[in-house]
């Protein structure tokens, strides 16, 4: 990407300037994972072939929160989980929620920063401290990871891309960082949809429908092949059965919840809803989490 003065941005640089090298990169999910991919995309030269074309997709959506999802070879780890919660404490930020949730006032505004982790293999269950929806490794550690069982094949073909923008100590820097598949995006946002969707506060979950759109609108053929396959190997999970039953309830009939959320957040976004691919993003939807009669 490039050069960012995103505030997002300046804290993953200034906290990759603190860690020790991990075992893959930073894997960034939730709005502002989105928001890198689609700026990405849009940067590139020519165009890359998406199910829809780029100039129809809702503009991106800049968020205040990093949800850093960690994989499973650093939640085992003592030695990586504390040298994540030293690296808040050098930056100067404090936990909001005890301890996977951390925020800081900055110049250009609040950071905040969520850490998540997918459900633990069954092998690594006993390196682990499990007090769900908390999980942390054994021992002595001050900072624990929200426990996300939907986020199915976390860490399986992410989109990779280069983030290049300014530390806060106005040096320059660059940093690799991971996307999750559309497959493990497709079920958290499905499932955060079900869960907020009659949630005043949470806007009633629109957001979360409008980045559903985004997601099947960003896919490439490759990646609509991913889901596909990941979908029918998972059939039988507890996750991908429960977003198919959401996606049946509330994507196939015009006035589903989930079909009115999205007009919902499309208005928000500044869209009108002639301009939403309804129909192909229910069909794909559709094709993506079929459900058994």
């Amino acid at each position: 990407m490039a050069m960012s003065m995103d505030p997002l941005v300046t804290a993953l640089l200034d906290l990759s300037g603190e860690l020790p090298e991990f075992p893959t990169p930073m894997l960034i999910g939730g709005g502002f994972g989105l928001y890198l991919k689609q700026r990405h995309m849009e940067e590139e030269q020519p165009p890359i072939e998406t199910l829809i074309p780029g100039e129809l997709w809702p503009p991106a959506r800049a968020t205040q929160d990093v949800d850093l999802l960690l994989p499973t070879e650093v939640i085992v780890s003592l030695e990586y989980m504390r040298s994540i919660r030293a690296a808040l404490d050098r930056l100067g930020y404090k936990p909001d929620v005890e301890f996977f949730q951390f925020s800081k006032q900055t110049p250009r505004g609040s950071v905040k920063i969520d850490l998540l982790t997918c459900d633990v293999p069954a092998e690594h269950v006993e390196k682990v401290r499990l007090n769900p929806p908390r999980v942390r490794p054994g021992g002595n550690v001050q900072l624990h990871a929200y426990l996300t069982k939907e986020a199915l094949a976390l860490s399986l073909s992410p989109f990779e891309l280069t983030l290049r923008g300014q530390r806060s100590d106005g040096g320059s820097a660059e940093l690799v960082v991971h996307i999750p598949n559309p497959f493990t995006y497709l079920l958290m946002k499905l499932h955060a949809l079900r869960d907020q969707m009659k949630d005043e506060r949470k806007n009633l979950g629109a957001h979360h429908a409008l980045d559903i759109y985004r997601i099947v609108s960003m896919l490439t053929r490759e990646e609509y092949d991913l889901v596909r396959k990941l979908g029918t190997s998972y059939a039988d999970s507890e996750a991908v059965v429960a977003a198919s039953t959401i996606v049946r309830n509330e994507f196939k009939k015009l006035e589903g919840i989930g079909l009115l959320r999205l007009r919902k957040g499309a208005m928000e976004a500044g869209l009108q809803w002639s301009e939403v691919r309804s129909d192909d993003f229910v069909l794909v939807l559709g094709e993506l989490f079929p459900w058994q009669s």
